[in-house]
């Protein structure tokens, strides 16, 4: 029988290259050329390849597992339900941090008018999205497809202008302008851009609603990874190429379209480009986080209202709580940047456990790993689970230097206490002491279930 409503794999594309997609190829481009100077594309190309390099475990796990939380389930269930409190934990300021992205949008409308008032704009797209996001994952798939297409070309338009006039100085490897500080330079610039290349994590909580998930979902992450890759690297060489490097190097793309674009080409650039970037971002987030609460409410972490589904099968108690998260530091005006700083360490720490919890998995999962779409040796994938490891501990190693020791001191303390938090709840027996993954596992990919059979 047919599944109606479910993700294929272009919807699962679109789902994983707009969720990565984001402000970081429209803001950090300019500050990474400080750095390195016209090898500022190259080393986004790099970035990409780490990234998805350190994204090994996400991947390797949907082909294995059908996880209905994402990255919840993932580490509560190849791990231990105390990793994934902590996981939990350390996605509440990624979550508030969303709003950076809704008032970015804003900012970009403010632009072209400048009596817009940013903050209600942000207001008003969060609202948007949570709409979308409660109308079921159909929905969800189309506008993020749509918002993909335009945000395509938005770049290409850019990227067909900065080429056309490209500057030889962009491609000439041994040029003085070309890794302007060195290999430490480069290597500065590559851990910059590399946050923007990691999001690979998102396509995790859609496990449930794609056709043969065990197939679809890590396909759709693996061909996402060139069109990510292209993306990054032809648009900072447009950008960088097609101005001067003084011209590029601090500043945003939105500053180098508007010295190539006519005044009208401009504001279609900020409506295409970077409104898009932000609004797939927003999207993908605001659903993935959602999907991944409500079964860390199954498990005892929230309370069990926030696995409310609607006839959907969407957890609409748990997209207003993530819609309320991003609505209130903007309704408040509180300090994002200075809230999510002092919690990056135990977010960068959470992030880590997954390799923990994947490097046991063949052998606490023997029958699960004996079907999953990337079964190969034992060593082949611990070397995998290594080299990924190796990845995030240097990305986790540069973010720590670059804090302040108060800054370290209040980051190492909220991380303590995050961690007590969910250690002494689970030892209280708030939690379920096993994780019920396995109800939902799907060994035959025929009992996944239809989207109007997905609510309870």
């Amino acid at each position: 029988m047919k599944k109606k409503g479910l993700l294929t794999i272009s919807s699962l594309v679109w789902i994983t290259v707009g969720n990565m997609v984001g402000s970081g190829i429209m803001v950090l481009t300019g500050a990474a050329a400080e750095e390195t100077g016209y090898a500022v594309w190259l080393a986004f190309v790099v970035a990409t390849i780490l990234g998805f390099v350190g994204s090994w475990p996400q991947i390797l796990a949907a082909g294995t597992s059908v996880l209905d939380g994402g990255m919840f389930s993932l580490n509560s269930y190849f791990g231990h339900p105390v990793f994934g409190g902590l996981y939990l934990m350390g996605t509440i300021p990624e979550i508030m941090g969303q709003a950076s992205v809704a008032l970015g949008i804003g900012m970009y409308i403010q632009t072209m008018i400048p009596s817009t008032n940013v903050r209600i704009v942000a207001v008003l797209v969060a609202v948007l999205f949570y709409i979308c996001n409660i109308r079921g994952v159909s929905i969800i798939a189309g506008v993020q497809k749509y918002m993909v297409y335009i945000l395509f070309a938005g770049l290409g338009i850019f990227t067909i202008f900065g080429l056309m006039n490209l500057n030889p100085e962009a491609l000439d490897f041994t040029g003085p302008q070309f890794m302007t500080n060195g290999w430490m330079g480069f290597i500065v610039a590559v851990n910059m851009l590399t946050f923007s290349t990691q999001s690979y994590w998102a396509s995790l909580s859609f496990s449930k609603y794609a056709k043969n998930p065990k197939k679809t979902v890590p396909k759709a992450m693996l061909i996402a990874f060139p069109i990510i890759m292209a993306i990054y690297g032809l648009v900072t060489l447009a950008g960088v190429g097609g101005v001067d490097l003084e011209t590029f190097a601090g500043n945003t793309l939105g500053d180098v379209a508007k010295v190539i674009f006519p005044t009208w080409m401009f504001y279609l650039f900020i409506i295409c480009a970077p409104m898009m970037a932000l609004a797939t971002t927003l999207n993908g987030n605001q659903s993935a986080y959602s999907l991944m609460i409500a079964p860390a409410a199954e498990e005892g972490w929230l309370p069990s209202v926030f696995a409310k589904t609607n006839r959907k099968g969407m957890p609409y108690v748990s997209a207003s709580l993530v819609g309320l998260i991003i609505v209130l530091p903007v309704v408040f005006n509180w300090d994002i940047t200075f809230i999510t700083a002092n919690v990056m360490l135990f977010t960068n720490l959470a992030g880590i456990l997954q390799y923990f919890a994947m490097w046991r998995m063949p052998e606490k999962f023997p029958e699960l790993w004996e079907k999953s779409t990337f079964h190969m040796k034992k060593w082949k994938f611990h070397g995998l689970m290594i080299l990924a490891s190796l990845v995030r501990l240097v990305l986790l190693g540069a973010a720590v230097i670059s804090l302040t020791p108060t800054s370290l001191a209040v980051n190492v303390l909220v991380a303590v206490v995050l961690a007590a938090f969910c250690i002494i709840r689970f030892k209280m027996g708030c939690v379920n002491p096993t994780t019920i993954q396995p109800q939902r596992e799907y060994l035959s990919e025929e009992n996944v279930p239809d989207e109007g059979e997905l609510c309870h």
